[in-house]
């Protein structure tokens, strides 16, 4: 192979990811986004201050996880601790959110 050739197939390789990259974390084509209003949460479109649900943590404090899964979107197991069992919660495990002792 040619130095050429080689460098023009690690750029199409290299955009090839970035697309798929792209297309797994769900950016919306430019232009087709919803507008938010100035005080509203980005990701749900809801005032932050009014939450419908009280929000209610456990106690204790997440452990410190020192191995992580190279997944680009790991799948969460719960998302908050009211969905964990006992006293466990819900913490960043190694691969995503997972319903964990704490410390």
């Amino acid at each position: 192979m040619r130095p050429n050739s080689f460098l023009v197939l690690a750029v199409f390789l290299f955009l090839g990811i970035l697309v798929a990259q792209a297309a797994v974390s769900g950016v919306p084509p430019k232009g087709q986004g919803r507008v938010l209003v100035k005080g509203q949460d980005p990701v749900r479109g809801q005032d932050p201050v009014k939450a419908k649900v009280p929000v209610s943590t456990k106690p204790g404090s997440c452990p410190h996880i020192l191995i992580q899964c190279a997944m680009l979107n790991p799948p969460n197991r719960c998302l908050r601790d009211t969905q964990c069992p006992g006293a466990k919660k819900c913490c960043k495990g190694a691969c995503g959110l997972a319903c964990l002792d704490p410390q």
